[in-house]
């Protein structure tokens, strides 16, 4: 619960959160280069960096909907049955698309946590550092993908994943949650580990770095999930997040042109982490390039925007993951585009397909030609 002067601290924020949003409709004409190209896109990431840098975590995940929430809504507003599963240790899953299909994408998009004022066993999810709730961006994009392959005469299914939201539950909570995600679709589903991708953006992409990990050299405190030398799919990660305190050095990306600012993601590396120690589980961009040599799936897309101030670190992580996996590994940067556009995007309004969306989706596309 927040305090009474959080509470009261809504006034002052949303009225600087205001200032933000009419300056950036007045300067839509006279922008520099460095901010979005798109008018809607400065506007919204305009104030999508004000909030993250006025409000805290706490803060947002008072006032923003339940995930679980606006899921059960994009469903029934297209016309189909919310289907929801709980998990082991905490976790749910939201199918998008027929749970039957032939090919399922596990999808990390960030945790969540028990809200207090949520009624008892409702969940929230989040789709930010370890912290932000999920929008309807995320299941718009994963409709999309479902109807891309359903174009081409492919059979997908989407099972995105709510975990706990730190701080309630800190790492390594979250990977394990992860880990019973995908054995809920190999073990309980019977899917075989060829017909099984996983995907994850930002915090979500650092839990597919993690599992794949996990799969390759089990964690201490997480039950092994073996493949008896089977391998995965493929893998996706969007903006991935694998150096929770980022070192950029002079390879700073100015932060206009994206929605994240350099000041939150140390705070939310902080809370997942809690007093844990960091590893190569949490931080795979640490680990030394033989880290990878045994992950098993055949294939990995990283995606980044150009605009992302993370964009240095995805690079340095792709560099290292090239040298140390034997499968292939593809990497894109979407020209102009900030971090995880084929979501955020969506959520502000912009109906465009990003460049990382559209290699996402033809990504997926080829895996499945091959299955």
């Amino acid at each position: 619960m927040l305090t009474i002067a959080q509470k009261l601290d809504y006034i002052p924020a949303l009225a600087s959160v205001a200032v933000t949003f009419v300056w950036a409709l007045l300067t839509v004409a006279i922008r520099a280069p460095e901010y979005p190209s798109h008018w809607l896109l400065h506007v919204g990431y305009a104030v999508f960096r004000k909030l993250t840098a006025r409000l805290s975590a706490a803060q947002m995940q008072y006032v923003l909907p339940a995930s679980n929430l606006v899921y059960n809504r994009y469903i029934r507003s297209v016309r189909q049955k919310p289907l929801t599963v709980q998990l082991e240790h905490g976790a749910m899953g939201h199918w998008i698309g027929d749970p039957k299909a032939k090919n399922i994408l596990v999808w990390y998009h960030g945790t969540s946590r028990l809200l207090a004022h949520n009624p008892p066993g409702v969940l929230t999810e989040a789709g930010g550092g370890f912290a932000l709730p999920a929008n309807i961006g995320y299941f718009k994009f994963f409709a999309s993908i479902v109807a891309d392959c359903e174009r081409n005469g492919q059979s997908l299914a989407v099972f995105a994943l709510t975990y706990t939201l730190a701080p309630v539950a800190t790492y390594p909570t979250q990977l394990r949650q992860a880990v019973e995600a995908l054995r809920y679709i190999l073990v309980e589903k019977r899917h075989s580990a060829d017909h099984v991708m996983l995907g994850g953006d930002s915090a979500g992409g650092n839990l597919v770095g993690g599992v794949l990990s996990h799969l390759s050299h089990t964690h201490p405190a997480i039950d092994p999930l073996p493949l008896d030398g089977a391998a995965l799919a493929g893998a996706v990660m969007i903006a991935p997040w694998t150096q929770l305190q980022p070192e950029l050095g002079d390879r700073i990306i100015d932060s206009r042109g994206d929605l994240i600012t350099p000041a939150v993601g140390p705070l939310w590396g902080s809370g997942y982490v809690g007093e844990a120690p960091k590893d190569f589980y949490t931080d795979l961009s640490d680990a030394p390039v033989e880290w990878f040599a045994k992950f098993p799936v055949r294939k990995i897309l990283v995606c980044g925007g150009e605009r992302e101030i993370l964009l240095p670190v995805i690079e340095d992580f792709v560099e290292k993951l090239r040298k140390g996996f034997k499968g292939d590994v593809e990497f894109c940067v979407g020209k102009g585009e900030g971090h995880v556009a084929p979501v955020y995007n969506l959520y502000i309004g912009d109906k465009r397909e990003t460049q990382q969306g559209a290699r996402a989706k033809s990504f997926i596309r080829g895996l499945l030609e091959k299955m």
